[in-house]
């Protein structure tokens, strides 16, 4: 028996994910007396848990349509009630009030709200939580003797600390803490965030001047939206966070069937989707919306293409490199329909065998939508289907914002920085040789420099054709970079390609010995930032090899 024995719960909950059976095990195992309000209490009587309603206990009803209903003393004198202090309890004695031992509660989703289109100024008012916070924060702030839930995904946990006894509970009580002010935080920095936003637009107010002198909250901050199975490998932790009006993608299969779920994103498959829909979307804006079909592989492209046919746009970025599209993801600008997914689906039949893979699946696949006819055939036509995650996005017409920024982790905190959201800035480009590029080689070295861009530095990108063909990434050496891309286009059968392919590198060439790497290859053509002191060795080892070459005069390493 816990010393400090939990008698009495309140529960009010938005989202009722899992209430029942929570609010059950606490009733039948423990004994325990519910207080609710509402919707929660509601709920609860309908599957035959006995409820106190909170005006039973405040003898005060609601008014304000729910705005005032837990903003009492016999609340939140029974949830700040120091047990161990005499005076409080002769105090809480003398008023008949009851000390509240566990507050289980979530917030109104106002962030969820502002990201619809539709989302009104007044209804995102009404969508700020108060009492809800009210009362965690109470709650937490006393959690020496009151345990805090203010998430779904805390109740399993809840029951086994429970079960375990003190030392679990006592445990719970400062995590759960923690978690609280955490999420309070977040969620009133989402509201500050968006209500200055708000103002800004609408009185067309210089807030950065503002006698407050409250600093302006960038918006990346997030809010904790839900726990994932786990971080990169089993033993670490995650979560996933949402950025302030940025809920764009539409996951079409998570839904209730939970973190165990083989539908469930993993924080894997969520940086991933993250780097394949970042490219497709800079390519359906580079390319004026014309079909492009990426594969990706631990946040690197193995296979990229566009061209006017949806159908030819998936063949070429599938062949581009069969063994690492495998298991990848898979980004799509356009709608799937059914022609579309049956290619899809059929790829290992059609393409994979003769390109000696070993086998196809797609872990997650985005896309602007799936038609009906498209979802039947992927979850029917074979076994991997039923599990593929599918993202429906619609923000490939969205240009970047300049105000959206990049948090980057580092052990013991994170930096932050404006996300690189310039494209192809043509117009700053130069020929540096003699040799200029054809039009279709100026095409491909678009592809190939947009591809480059997204890919981990050291980078460089060889295309052909539409299409990739090798990916050097993430080398400590450019030199070894232009190696391993050349060596992949051959190695994938793209040995024909490689005369007259064009080379894209992020970053300046220190020495013409990457060129050469490149020239020895096959070719014809480079683009790069330019920048070196030995710019003229590279662009005179380019003129010797009738190489031509651009300078973009823009650096996009990626680490």
């Amino acid at each position: 028996m816990s010393q400090l024995p939990i008698r009495r719960a309140l529960i009010s909950v938005f989202d009722k994910t899992g209430v029942v059976a929570f609010a059950g095990s606490l009733v039948k195992e423990f004994q325990i007396e519910i207080i609710s309000t509402g919707g929660t209490a509601l709920l609860l009587k309908e599957n035959a848990i006995p409820v106190t309603l909170v005006e039973e206990v405040t003898g005060f009803g609601e008014m304000m349509d729910g705005r005032v209903k837990t903003l009492h003393p016999h609340i939140h004198a029974g949830l700040l009630a120091d047990r161990s202090n005499p005076d409080h309890m002769r105090q809480m004695k003398e008023q008949g009030i009851e000390p509240i031992d566990m507050v289980v509660v979530n917030l109104y989703p106002f962030s969820h709200t502002i990201a619809q289109p539709d989302c009104t100024f007044d209804q995102a008012i009404e969508m700020i939580d108060i009492g809800g916070p009210t009362m965690l924060r109470a709650a937490a702030k006393n959690h020496k003797h009151v345990l805090t839930v203010c998430h779904a995904s805390w109740y399993d946990r809840v029951l086994l600390a429970m079960q375990a006894g003190d030392d679990a509970i006592q445990s719970l009580r400062r995590s759960s803490a923690l978690a609280v002010f955490q999420q309070t935080a977040a969620y009133d920095r989402v509201v500050s965030q968006w209500l200055r936003s708000e103002l800004r637009a609408q009185d067309h107010l210089d807030l950065s001047t503002d006698a407050t002198d409250v600093p302006d909250v960038p918006q990346w901050l997030p809010i904790i939206d839900k726990p994932l199975r786990y971080g990169e490998n089993p033993h670490q932790f995650a979560h996933l966070l949402l950025h302030v009006n940025d809920e764009r993608a539409v996951d079409l299969t998570v839904g209730d069937e939970g973190l165990d779920s083989a539908k469930a994103m993993s924080f894997n498959n969520y940086v991933d989707a993250s780097a394949a829909v970042d490219l497709c979307e800079e390519l359906h804006r580079g390319f004026d919306g014309r079909p492009a079909c990426v594969f990706v592989k631990h946040t690197n492209a193995c296979g990229c293409c566009v061209d006017n046919d949806p159908v030819e746009a998936y063949r070429k970025a599938y062949v581009g490199d069969p063994q690492a599209a495998m298991g990848g993801i898979l980004a799509c600008n356009f709608n799937i329909e059914a022609d579309f997914a049956t290619a899809v689906m059929e790829t290992y039949d059609r393409l994979g065998k003769a390109a000696g893979a070993g086998g196809f699946f797609v872990e997650v696949w985005s896309a602007a939508a799936f038609s009906p006819q498209a979802l039947s055939i992927i979850r029917e036509r074979k076994k991997w289907g039923a599990n593929v995650r599918l993202l429906q996005l619609s923000r490939f017409e969205e240009s970047p914002h300049s105000h959206e920024m990049d948090l980057k982790k580092i052990a013991g905190g994170a930096l932050l920085q404006q996300r690189d959201t310039l494209g192809l800035n043509e117009s700053k480009w130069t020929v540096a040789t003699k040799r200029k590029p054809t039009e279709q080689a100026l095409a491909d070295l678009r592809l190939a420099w947009l591809i480059c861009k997204h890919t981990k530095s050291n980078a460089i990108t060889i295309c052909n054709d539409g299409m990739l063909i090798g990916n050097g990434a993430g080398q400590m050496s450019r030199v070894m970079s232009c190696r391993i891309a050349a060596w992949l286009a051959k190695e994938n059968g793209h040995g024909e390609r490689l005369s007259g392919a064009v080379a894209a590198s992020d970053a300046f060439f220190p020495f013409s010995d990457g060129p050469e790497i490149l020239a020895d290859a096959g070719v014809g053509s480079i683009i790069q930032p330019g920048g070196s002191k030995r710019d003229s060795d590279t662009i005179n080892f380019c003129n010797i090899r009738n190489i031509a070459m651009l300078f973009t005069g823009t650096r996009h390493f990626k680490h």
